[in-house]
């Protein structure tokens, strides 16, 4: 079929789907703050898990600056027969303040994110009440360096099971 033997009223119906298919599409690239003073490598050496650890993150823009990225490692008891390494990765999107996004780990655990987002707290809450529910908190201290502590809600409430401090890779 050739253009002339198109209608005019298919063919504006055409440029409007695509017109509007383009804009579906589009996003807003977050600008947010603390995200930005986030990005980059860190590390951190502290227990995680009740056990001695070498903690590993990174914080990165992704898909068109559309998306933050944080890539979480854990290596439990470095160096010992009882090494383990946990693998994380979140993905938040961010609109006035509110975040949402994906959490899939090596433990074959997909979680939804939700949480909130200021110029110096990322508070993030994983999971799902009615089956696993936890939260990390992402806090940028005065001294350059970022504060993670993450939680697990059990019957007796919110415990506590993990607490570091990251320091920027080359500082």
């Amino acid at each position: 079929m050739t253009h002339s033997a198109l209608k005019p009223t298919t063919l504006i119906i055409a440029a409007v789907l695509t017109l509007s298919a383009g804009n579906a599409w589009a996003c807003e690239p977050s600008d947010l703050p603390l995200y930005a003073a986030f990005e980059g490598e860190w590390l951190s050496d502290g227990n995680a898990f009740g056990q001695p650890a070498a903690s590993r993150m990174n914080w990165s823009m992704t898909m068109d600056s559309c998306f933050w990225q944080v890539d979480y490692e854990i290596d439990t008891n470095p160096g010992t027969d009882a090494a383990n390494t946990f693998m994380g990765r979140g993905v938040h999107i961010a609109e006035n303040g509110d975040i949402t996004g994906s959490w899939i780990d090596n433990q074959a655990v997909i979680h939804r994110l939700r949480g909130t987002i200021s110029d110096t707290e990322l508070l993030v809450y994983w999971g799902e009440p009615e089956a696993r529910l936890g939260r990390s908190r992402y806090t940028a201290m005065e001294d350059g360096s970022i504060q993670v502590t993450d939680w697990i809600l059990t019957f007796e409430g919110w415990q506590q099971f993990n607490d570091n401090r990251f320091e920027r890779v080359g500082d």
